[in-house]
């Protein structure tokens, strides 16, 4: 199961990032049809939406204010709870390989910037300039309207989303498997907020913020505005309550209202647990994504998934 970030997708971008997702989740299911492992499955899915710039991961990553690009990413495993991340890259082509290296290759889970870089050179990453005109065009207009409406950055989150829903685009790729020996994992991608400050770290990389994935309890990963997914430690708490007994579902809806009731935040969760059981929850306009198995021939891929407290109701 893969997403490909909630927020206000513009129409026009729909029909391309459904067809990218669908891909991502086919490649996905290839990876288990082969008899693959989930962390090899999410791995690969979110390589793939890493090379699509439609996705705000990899190539096409939003730019910071100062016009320049800081990637993140992160993978589990949810057999043993390994776990590696990368934040602050500039020039690694996927960056969720990166992650996986350092979870392999170090005993540490975080790297960040230059000392992330000089791994990704050690072990011969291929590198790209991940900056696409499009991202640069959408800079310039943000940075414009933030200024004609006088708006401080970062300080009224759903006043802005109200009057600029096109600001919080928040296209963050992330996959979540299940293999056939019931070991899940989940790894995640992104490029950050558009027009973040350089050193801004989000919950992409944060291992149970961003993303979580444990044998007991399932796997699940976010999307939407980081400071509020890391503030709820919200993949964790997905996996929490998967694991006292919650549904997938169940676990998705409670977290996502909490974003929208505490903090009035967007946010949006994709879930498997133990079960096999899936969930899509949201609060915001749209959320690409797709599942597919190895049972299906082609998979299923959605803009919107179950639709949750709007933060525009409760703001």
């Amino acid at each position: 199961m893969v997403h490909g970030g909630a927020g206000a997708w513009p129409r026009r971008k729909i029909p391309v990032g459904l067809a990218g997702v669908g891909a991502a989740a086919a490649i996905g299911v290839s990876v288990l049809r082969r008899g693959g492992s989930a962390l090899d499955a999410v791995e690969a899915a979110v390589v793939e939406m890493e090379n699509n710039p439609v996705f705000n991961a990899g190539k096409g990553s939003s730019l910071t204010v100062d016009g320049t690009i800081e990637m993140d990413a992160g993978i589990m495993d949810g057999r043993d709870l390994s776990a590696g991340a990368v934040a602050l890259v500039r020039r690694v082509k996927n960056p969720v390989r990166l992650a996986r290296i350092v979870m392999e290759e170090t005993d540490h889970v975080l790297l960040a910037g230059r000392e992330a870089d000089k791994l990704a050179k050690a072990f011969s990453l291929p590198e790209a300039n991940p900056m696409t005109p499009y991202r640069r065009k959408l800079l310039m207009s943000i940075r414009k309207k933030a200024l004609d409406k006088r708006v401080a950055w970062f300080r009224k989150n759903a006043q802005l989303l109200r009057s600029h829903p096109e600001m919080f685009s928040h296209d963050t790729v992330g996959a979540i498997a299940v293999d056939m020996q019931g070991n899940f994992a989940a790894s995640s991608s992104t490029g950050g907020t558009m027009m973040k400050l350089q050193g801004r770290i989000g919950d992409t990389p944060q291992i149970g913020s961003g993303l979580y994935a444990d044998n007991r309890a399932g796997a699940a990963t976010v999307t939407g505005i980081g400071e509020v997914l890391i503030k709820l430690t919200m993949s964790k708490a997905v996996c929490s309550m998967m694991e006292r007994g919650a549904t997938a579902r169940l676990a998705s809806i409670a977290t996502v209202k909490s974003a929208s009731i505490r903090l009035r935040g967007g946010a949006g969760v994709i879930a498997i647990d133990k079960s096999g059981r899936i969930a899509s929850v949201h609060n915001t306009p749209a959320m690409l994504w797709a599942v597919a198995d190895t049972r299906t021939c082609k998979p299923n891929a959605r803009a919107r998934g179950l639709f949750v407290a709007s933060i525009r109701k409760v703001a």
